[in-house]
């Protein structure tokens, strides 16, 4: 299995904590206004999304690849 690196992950809770920072509220506020505007038009993909240095995360990339490994069979 490769991974690639192709997905942008940001935790909403650490946007909303630089948002308190009156310089960065309003660039915040377009960021996310422009990814509402954005998510209109892309597919409504949904994914899961586990932290790397989980102690269950070698598991989950490992059952994620055997997933992969058995669609390249197909």
């Amino acid at each position: 299995m490769k991974i690639e690196n192709k997905f942008i992950v940001i935790n909403k809770k650490h946007l909303e904590e630089i948002s308190q920072d009156k310089n960065l509220k309003p660039l915040v506020d377009k960021f996310m206004k422009g990814l509402n505007v954005i998510s209109l038009i892309l597919p409504n993909n949904k994914y899961w999304v586990v932290n790397q240095d989980e102690p269950y995360a070698n598991e989950v990339i490992k059952l994620i690849g055997k997933g992969e490994d058995s669609k390249e069979i197909l």
